[in-house]
């Protein structure tokens, strides 16, 4: 299923409760501004805060994270007792 929700911001502000539900919800986002337009750039994408998580998915990401979730278990494993206990509580 695709959408492609369009979203209008009181002012640039990316953070109120509707732009950050659609943000949430979204594999990226593609934020247009007016400035970017009245100075004559077109499209006028505005890269700081345009982001795209769909590259994530790609092999070379999968294969580092992989590295990284087994590193970071060894290293759980490897505490003593007392530690895993506390770590354990502070999760649920």
């Amino acid at each position: 299923m695709t959408a492609l929700p369009i979203v209008e911001t009181q002012s640039g502000d990316v953070s109120a409760y509707i732009p950050t539900n659609v943000i949430s919800i979204t594999d990226g986002q593609i934020f247009l501004s007016a400035d970017l337009f009245n100075a004559g750039i077109r499209p006028a994408i505005n890269v700081g805060l345009s982001v795209s998580r769909v590259g994530c998915s790609m092999k070379a990401m999968k294969q580092v994270a992989g590295k990284s979730k087994l590193e970071l278990a060894q290293i759980a494993s490897d505490l003593d007792k007392a530690t895993q206990n506390q770590k354990r509580s502070t999760i649920t």
